[in-house]
């Protein structure tokens, strides 16, 4: 059923959320924003640098894809300054707007504030559920390949 734009009910969330809860999730929608809240949090210092993050992320990263990086010291500073330029002008900025982190912007560092210890029990609940559209997509092309199978055995 469509809501009736004149109706004030019909305009409130369905899920039950405030508006403002919007940019909170929006600000844990990418996977960086979320491993920035966990580095932090897990660190014992109040602050870290922009360049100490950028580094940890880089080597999260290639860490996961196997250490292909590694031996490619050229490619492994170059991505390292890219991570750290889309963290001073896209993902730390987004974390600070939403009260997540502290961003000290003339010492560039970053510290985890209690609004992003809550986000973070979020962030975690988010990592937490299985891709569903993954799943569906892996779903939908294991039948594409047993219908293409099919036919052509026929």
């Amino acid at each position: 059923m469509l809501p009736v734009i004149s109706d004030p009910e019909s305009l409130t969330p369905v899920t039950g959320e405030t508006a403002g809860d919007g940019s909170q999730f929006d600000a844990l929608a990418d996977r960086r924003r979320r491993a920035v809240l966990r580095y932090l949090d897990a660190r014992d210092e109040e602050s870290v640098s922009l360049s100490d993050l950028a580094d940890h992320l880089v080597l999260e990263d290639d860490a996961d894809d196997g250490g292909a990086l590694a031996s490619c010291g050229d490619a492994l500073f170059g991505t390292r300054r890219r991570v750290a330029i889309t963290l001073r002008h896209s993902h730390v900025p987004k974390l600070a707007d939403v009260g997540a982190v502290a961003f000290d912007i003339d010492s560039n560092t970053v510290a985890l504030t209690e609004r992003g210890e809550r986000l973070l029990a979020r962030a975690d609940d988010i990592d937490a559920e299985p891709d569903a559209e993954s799943e569906a997509d892996r779903n939908a092309t294991g039948a594409a390949r047993g219908r293409a199978a099919g036919t052509s055995t026929s």
